[in-house]
């Protein structure tokens, strides 16, 4: 018998949307021929349980329905299954999210359940990057500052959803915030105050943002963006350029990609990965990438 699919799914997640297309993913990979079992998550945490079954199991490819956090999770349980001795499994995405900006840098139709199906059938595969804060993986971005800020500020629930409660929240904190104080070991030990840094492996963020407009997954290498601290007055058309990807040529603004990066905070740092908030444990942090860690349904 074939290896099967591993559907994975919240049926919760997207007010019912995921388990919505989770039904339509699963009839599509039947009319390819695939043999489809589909996993419901019903607990935080979950995600990477089951990925790492499906990787301990010899999964032919594990499907996650859902956005930026489910795939990030799935992503864990992958590299954990690997580690332990499972097989590399690749991921495949029906996106069901709200900012899904890790999919956005992905040339398959994430969006489309029945072309989607077919590129699973065909078994296409692509190796990507997995960036790393410590030990906490991510696939697409990670970020310290006004993005954590924005993160924190949207745990009390809104009228808002999805991207357009993530930019609103952005606006309204670009006037308050203060910014934080770091510096990296490539640069002075004078710590300069800076409003957001972001390592991204993905091109966009925040579901508006095209923060990292040249940024590959395959390229060995994460693009940090640095977003220096402004007068308040100037955030606005700053943040506005980010959405279009014109920022990086602000002379608010430092670019650098490189393989690994080191940082040291004042104090351990809040950071977030593919949007799940982080604390860290230590003042000091160090950012690599892994290349070719993932594959992909490509």
């Amino acid at each position: 018998m074939t290896a099967p699919i591993v559907l994975l799914v919240n049926p919760a997640a997207g007010r019912g949307r995921a388990a919505r297309v989770a039904r339509a993913a699963s009839d599509a990979l039947h009319k390819a021929g695939l043999r489809v079992e589909l996993r419901e998550t019903r607990a935080r945490g979950d995600e990477a349980r089951i990925a790492a079954d499906a990787s301990i199991a010899g999964a032919r490819a594990l499907a996650v329905v859902g956005g930026d956090g489910a795939v990030s999770h799935a992503v864990r349980g992958l590299l954990a299954g690997e580690a332990g001795g499972g097989g590399r499994v690749p991921l495949a995405i029906f996106a069901a999210g709200t900012g899904n900006d890790f999919a956005k840098s992905l040339a398959v139709p994430v969006h489309h359940v029945a072309r989607m199906a077919a590129h699973i059938a065909a078994g296409a595969t692509h190796t990507v990057d997995v960036g790393f804060v410590n030990d906490v993986p991510f696939v697409n971005a990670a970020g310290f500052g006004f993005d954590v800020e924005v993160l924190e500020r949207m745990r009390t629930p809104g009228v808002l959803r999805g991207t357009a409660a993530y930019v609103s929240t952005a606006l309204g904190a670009l006037f308050g915030y203060r910014g934080f104080r770091a510096n990296m070991a490539s640069d002075s030990a004078i710590m300069s105050r800076t409003l957001m840094t972001v390592f991204a492996n993905g091109r966009c963020f925040g579901g508006a943002f095209r923060i990292a407009p040249d940024a590959q997954l395959d390229d060995g290498a994460l693009d940090c963006v640095t977003i220096r601290d402004v007068a308040p007055w100037a955030r606005v058309p700053l943040f506005a350029r980010a959405i279009r990807g014109t920022h990086l040529t602000s002379p608010h603004v430092s670019f650098h990609r490189d393989r690994h990066f080191l940082l040291h905070f004042e104090k351990p740092p809040m950071f977030e990965t593919d949007g799940e908030l982080q604390q860290a444990a230590t003042c000091d942090i160090t950012v690599n990438v892994r290349a070719g860690a993932l594959t992909v349904i490509a």
